[in-house]
């Protein structure tokens, strides 16, 4: 045996054999493992040089130059020909409601005290008209109404008349289609949404247990009509003692179509709010063979005051978590946050502060921005700025003290985002000079709902109000998500952690709080997963884009022919279809939404998409 090999194996007094390894081998395998260390860490070294971590990359994809300036139209005047909408009443809510709605949907809004004034030129007349209840409690205003059905003109009514005006009058009973009042009065057991007039499918909001009583915010005391044939009804009351399939359960939004034209009628207040944008943009959908508007396009999931850098509130964290605020944002709100947002292939937009107290002794750390800034740029989030705190420090005198420490742990970051805790300091923020970065500013949800959803809050800053907090979401919580979905295809989810920084109680603690928002945000997202996840600056982006744009459309056969004026890269709409698909399209591309609900993106000037050939969706007419 040559010497070499000599020590490649040698028996031991048992009689096994031992494998060893020569001088050579060893030497080799050395190399190896000192080639594949150094490659390692010099992957790292390249990655963390190469990457970036501490430039915002949404300051250059994001980018757009797009102003209020540019909103469509911008001089409130248009010399392209859009579809008119007359809104006749006194409700401020509902006239605030449709003005947005036809901003969004680029209609021409125009109101009326007199409802004889819409009919004066018979050759001028509104698509749609929209009016209060109220009006129809005057023979003259419900003949007015009618001869606008008679000429094509759809009519939507808010809030009905009184019960009993609707009981002694035939002719409005006829008109809205109402066959009898069963009770001026009654207490619902809750409420059914069917399926195929908002997206997200069909609903019934109805408390199965205690749990879900805090959830019972919508109101459930109506008057109790029953309607008769030629109605469709796309939202009920349910009684106990009421079979569902018995056509008496209580109307709340019904079409009644006449043979012109439709009449919507809503038993309620429902279009006093922002969910009145997608109800109306639903019932266009039904008075026509298709409907086609523009979206934004977008899903947010911001999480606000996370994290923060100070050590702060440390009695309470040890007794709540039995560790530190910094352990507690690092190494459990962190990971929990990357499961959700992983779980709707979310992006994140972490809005931070470097404290909480600005009172205290505390100063907050340094070194660890740039640790979350590397967390979120790998998973393609953003960071953006917080106004909260818990001292009730002034947002100007805050951004006073902020700004030595954002220089110093993020020299290169573009912070083009701000939370504003509190709505009342929009026009310190706007004004200060050291927010003068910022392109969008997000608040917590409106608690009273009658705000626009998105909007400009001045030339060049965009105003991104919250459509949810994550935890909570209760009944109207959830059909105000499907009106916004159904009118923007747009959502921002506001996330506040600042409870779980300074809990008060046990409901505040992490534990409690990330079970119900995992719950929530992962399960009431899904119906809406076609649409795309952004962060705040791409959402800002598409904001922009989507108030610049304006559109005509054309229709021959089964094929639909859309001109985008103002289009940017691109552009994104809803059609509705009725019980047709789309068999091809040229200029963009599509996604199924739903049944009958297709997500177009416009990609050049001229989109033409063909339809196939199945039967067009066909009014019910009321019969004498």
């Amino acid at each position: 045996m040559p010497a070499e090999k000599i020590a490649d194996a040698k028996r031991d007094g048992s009689g096994k054999e031992n494998v060893m390894v020569s001088r050579r081998n060893f030497a080799t395998i050395t190399i190896m493992l000192v080639i594949l260390l150094f490659m390692f860490q010099f992957t790292g070294v390249m990655k963390d040089k190469l990457s970036k971590y501490g430039i915002n990359e949404y300051q250059e994809s994001a980018r757009t130059e797009l102003t209020e300036k540019d909103m469509f139209p911008a001089s409130g005047q248009s010399e392209q020909k859009t579809a008119k909408v007359f809104y006749a009443g006194q409700s401020e809510k509902t006239k605030n409601t449709v003005k947005w709605w036809c901003t969004y949907s680029k209609r021409d809004f125009q109101t009326a005290d007199s409802l004889n004034v819409i009919m004066d030129d018979e050759d001028d007349l509104p698509d749609v008209l929209v009016l209060d209840g109220t009006y129809l409690e005057n023979r003259e205003n419900i003949n007015a109404v009618s001869d606008a059905v008679e000429n094509g003109v759809n009519v939507v009514v808010s809030g009905l008349p009184d019960a009993d005006e609707i009981e002694k009058n035939n002719s409005l009973r006829k008109l809205l289609g109402i066959r009898y009042v069963e009770q001026k009065e009654v207490t619902l057991e809750g409420i059914h949404l069917f399926a195929g007039f908002l997206l997200g499918g069909e609903v019934i909001y109805q408390a199965k247990d205690e749990e879900e009583e805090k959830n019972k915010d919508m109101d459930l005391t109506v008057p109790w009509y029953v309607t008769g044939e030629g109605t469709k009804s796309y939202m009920v009351g349910m009684l106990e003692d009421v079979r569902p399939d018995s056509g008496r359960q209580p109307a709340i939004i019904w079409r009644n179509g006449l043979e012109n034209a439709c009449v919507f009628c809503v038993n309620g207040d429902y279009l006093e709010d922002n969910s009145g944008i997608g109800i109306l943009d639903a019932m266009m959908a039904e008075a026509s063979s298709f409907e086609i508007y523009p979206v934004v396009n977008a899903q947010n999931l911001v999480i606000a005051n996370y994290p923060g850098f100070a050590s702060e509130n440390e009695n309470n964290m040890e007794k709540i978590y039995s560790q530190s605020q910094k352990a507690l944002f690092r190494e459990i709100i962190w990971p929990s946050l990357v499961s959700i947002e992983r779980k709707i292939d979310a992006k994140l937009t972490c809005m931070m502060t470097p404290q909480f107290d600005y009172n205290d002794e505390n100063e907050p750390r340094e070194g660890e921005v740039a640790y979350y800034l590397k967390l979120l740029k790998e998973e393609y989030g953003e960071a953006g700025l917080s106004s909260g705190n818990v001292s009730d420090t002034g947002l100007s005198e805050k951004m006073e003290q902020d700004e030595q420490f954002w220089k110093r742990e993020a020299p290169d970051y573009c912070f083009q985002s701000l939370f504003l805790e509190n709505e009342n300091e929009l026009g310190d923020a706007l004004e200060n000079d050291k927010l003068g970065g910022i392109r969008t500013v997000v608040t917590p949800e409106s608690q009273t709902y009658d705000e626009p959803v998105i909007s400009f809050a001045k030339e060049n800053v965009t105003l991104q109000r919250a459509t949810g907090d994550g935890v909570n979401h209760t009944f109207m919580d959830d059909f105000r998500q499907r009106c916004i979905q159904t009118a923007l295809g747009y959502s921002n989810t506001v996330w506040d952690l600042l409870v779980a920084a300074y809990p008060e109680k046990k409901a505040d603690a992490w534990e409690v709080l990330s079970k119900e928002a995992a719950s929530n945000i992962c399960t009431y997202q899904k119906p809406y997963m076609v649409f795309d996840e952004t962060t705040l600056s791409k959402s800002d982006q598409r904001i922009r884009r989507f108030f610049a744009l304006s559109y005509s459309v054309e229709s021959e056969d089964n094929t639909i022919s859309l001109h985008v004026d103002g289009l940017e890269e691109q552009a994104w709409f809803l059609l509705h279809t009725g019980s047709r698909e789309i068999e091809e399209m040229h200029g963009g591309s599509f996604s199924a939404v739903e049944d009958g609900v297709y997500l177009i993106c416009a990609e050049n000037d001229e989109v033409t998409i063909r339809l196939n050939e199945e039967e067009e969706k066909q009014l019910f007419f009321y019969e004498d």
